[in-house]
């Protein structure tokens, strides 16, 4: 790649252009291994497991897998949390060059099928809710619970089978994304794409002999995938895995195992402020899924001695594609320089931020009319309206696609609106992100109740049940209101903006 203006607020360790080669998930998890072999890889309240186990119990999964005849190219559905067993388990499905498909253990059956019917997966491996979900779907044949069946059926993993050669063009990963239709799309993410954004952000942090890391994010969501797992498997470092993003996790954490690498969202690092009893030495922090408020940062630097700098992704880019460096230039308010390697241009038309690079995705499982519309001449659309100054300083000002963010998750108003309009008291709804001060938002559902003296008009509580049967508790509206017309124009559309405007 060409040098660009921005490369010299790089910082001093990080190269405008990164060697790639061959490299493969599978790849840099073998190179740590054979490096570190005894340096503790996880941490998972009072589990430690180092890499050599951690290989080792990859191995055995991978074993058991291929009884079930997962081979190469088979799909493997995922829905766990954060645990030991989601590592092993990502690893393992990879190592046989078969394909995971990530899932929020949070889902419904609602949400899970249409998904499950597109990929087909005939073996998944779940906790909690999800595992008897899939139970329910035709397509899963062969379901593995963590919490019930993991031991014994790790012991069926007693013939290792051949490694199996694994490319950069296999697909590694897919995660869905509902976009603004409603309706959930598999983006397909290979071994070379996600390779290439680990060594991309390996390159970025500051240099550390030995990293601590806190997997506060989940990783069935690209961001804590990538910055927690493949950038901490990629640089050898401790992942301290937390049951969930809750406060009393987060704050022992930083109290038993200090952290020297953190990425999460906004939200979270307010609420380490406003709880942390003392300093801690976290050194380099990265936000993202949400604008990052200048004072949080200046709180948070104050607090640790550290770094705060906000970062810019998308799920079909692995997910990173900008972020501000790790020194002296980082800038607050903005979304910081295109990675290494990563080519972006302002569309002079609508004013979208259009990507080019190595950790672009592969395009949409059976979709090919969508991966047409996700590039514009061989660039990534990100949906996004965005600046880019004489430094190369992006700074994002307001989103084509509709997308709401909240607590670093996205809500798709499309899906929430189906589920309300489904409701037979309710004849229509608009669902819109209220922005809140943490730079986060409050899912708002405008809804119009049915006169037609058939149906009594539900209350708040009785929607929120309602949606909470078929969503997961993040998309389900805080707040409702009635309201007698949406303003759709004489095609049907709806003018988001327009009911933002006349109702929020």
């Amino acid at each position: 790649m060409e040098n660009q203006p921005w490369h010299r607020f790089y910082g001093s360790w990080t190269p405008a252009s990164l060697d790639y080669g061959d490299a493969t998930l599978v790849s840099q998890l073998a190179e740590t291994v054979a490096t570190h072999p005894d340096r503790i890889a996880l941490r998972y309240v009072d589990q430690v497991v180092t890499y050599a186990s951690l290989d080792h119990e990859i191995d055995r999964l991978a074993a058991a897998l291929a009884q079930l005849g997962v081979k190469p190219g088979a799909f493997v559905a995922l829905a766990l949390p954060n645990r030991p067993e989601h590592v092993i388990a990502f690893y393992a499905v990879l190592r046989l060059g078969a394909t995971v498909v990530e899932h929020n253990p949070q889902f419904t059956a609602h949400e899970l099928a249409p998904m499950v019917a597109d990929h087909g997966a005939r073996v998944a491996i779940a906790a909690g809710p999800a595992v008897t979900i899939f139970q329910d779907l035709d397509e899963i044949e062969h379901v593995i619970n963590v919490d019930d069946d993991w031991n014994e059926f790790l012991s069926r993993g007693t013939e290792l089978p051949e490694r199996v050669t694994v490319t950069k063009t296999d697909v590694a990963l897919i995660l869905y994304t509902s976009g603004t239709t409603g309706t959930p799309k598999g983006a397909m993410l290979t071994h070379g794409n996600l390779a290439a954004n680990a060594l991309q952000m390996a390159a970025w942090r500051l240099p550390e002999e030995h990293p601590q890391a806190l997997a506060v994010l989940p990783l069935f969501h690209s961001y804590g995938l990538t910055m927690s797992l493949t950038v901490g498997i990629l640089s050898g470092a401790t992942i301290t895995l937390l049951p969930a993003p809750r406060m009393e996790f987060i704050l022992s954490a930083l109290s038993a195992h200090p952290p020297t690498w953190m990425p999460a969202v906004p939200t979270i690092y307010q609420r380490v402020i406003s709880a942390a009893p003392q300093a801690h030495g976290i050194k380099q922090a990265i936000s993202g899924a949400a604008t990052l408020p200048a004072a949080t940062v200046a709180e948070w630097e104050e607090l640790t001695g550290g770094i705060l700098v906000e970062g810019y992704g998308l799920t079909e880019a692995a997910p990173v594609i900008a972020c501000n460096p790790l020194n002296e230039h980082r800038r607050a308010g903005c979304i910081g320089l295109p990675m290494p390697d990563t080519e972006v241009r302002i569309s002079p038309e609508s004013g979208e931020l259009l990507v080019r690079g190595p950790q672009v995705f592969a395009g949409y499982l059976h979709n090919e009319e969508a991966t047409r519309a996700a590039f514009e001449d061989g660039w990534l659309r990100t949906g996004d309206v965005a600046t880019q100054d004489a430094d190369g300083f992006l700074t994002l000002h307001a989103r084509l696609k509709e997308t709401i963010i909240t607590g670093g998750f996205n809500v798709y108003p499309a899906e929430v609106e189906n589920v309300l309009t489904a409701h037979p008291a309710l004849s229509d709804a608009a669902v819109l992100g209220r922005a809140r001060e943490d730079g986060s938002e409050d899912v708002v559902a405008c809804i119009i109740i049915k006169n037609d003296g058939a149906h009594s008009a539900p209350t708040n509580d009785e929607l929120r049940a309602w949606c909470h049967s078929m969503l997961a508790r993040y998309k389900v509206p805080r707040s409702f209101v009635r309201v007698d017309d949406l303003g759709r124009d004489a095609l049907g559309k709806l003018r988001r903006r327009s009911v933002a405007e006349r109702f929020l």
